[in-house]
């Protein structure tokens, strides 16, 4: 095995037994040291860590690990975690938003110069209202003023409906405005 240390010394010096011994110590802590740093150098990527590496983030991160758990078992936690805290932009939250309720389930609208983000649901994605609040109000920066409304029925919605249409449905008068009409608007059409 070549060491370390004698790469950096003249050969003249090797001759001694004292360089030579001096080489045997110091090319041992030499091979710890590039071992430390290739291991430093694999813990600053989640792929590549090892399993100090991994406990180090996910107490950045506020996971909790058990003892026993496996170390890929682990590094997937941590990389799921990482993925889910992406950097927000109003593209990303558009994609998450078509995915999550539909292409036509919502309206986004923001408004730069008030730092507001308004989201409109439609009435059929009612109950994931709160979900996209508290998805978006963990994502988006705390200075954005951030409303997620219904697109409640307006009269000129339900107008045409007859009396004994919305007698026969059963609702209230305060249910209408959040009933999901769309079978009959297809009917209407």
């Amino acid at each position: 095995m070549e060491n370390r240390y004698e790469k950096y010394v003249p050969p003249m010096l090797l001759e001694y037994a004292q360089f030579r011994k001096l080489a045997e110590l110091e090319g041992g802590i030499l091979e710890e040291e590039a071992q430390a740093k290739a291991e430093t150098e694999q813990s600053q990527w989640i792929l590549t860590s090892c399993r100090e590496g991994l406990l180090r983030r996910a107490a950045f991160m506020g996971l909790r690990v058990e003892p026993e758990e496996e170390i890929e078992k682990m590094r997937e936690r941590v990389l799921s975690y990482w993925s889910s805290r992406t950097p927000y932009t109003y593209f990303m939250v558009l994609d998450w938003l078509d995915g999550y309720c539909g292409e036509t389930g919502y309206q986004a609208e923001i408004r730069y110069d008030q730092y507001l983000l308004k989201i409109v649901l439609r009435l059929a994605e009612k109950e994931k209202r709160a979900a996209v609040y508290e998805w978006l109000r963990s994502r988006i920066p705390a200075n954005i003023v951030l409303e997620v409304l219904l697109d409640v029925n307006p009269h000129r919605k339900v107008g045409w409906l007859t009396h004994g249409q919305l007698k026969q449905s059963g609702w209230t008068y305060g249910q209408i405005p959040y009933e999901d009409l769309a079978a009959y608007e297809r009917k209407k059409e």
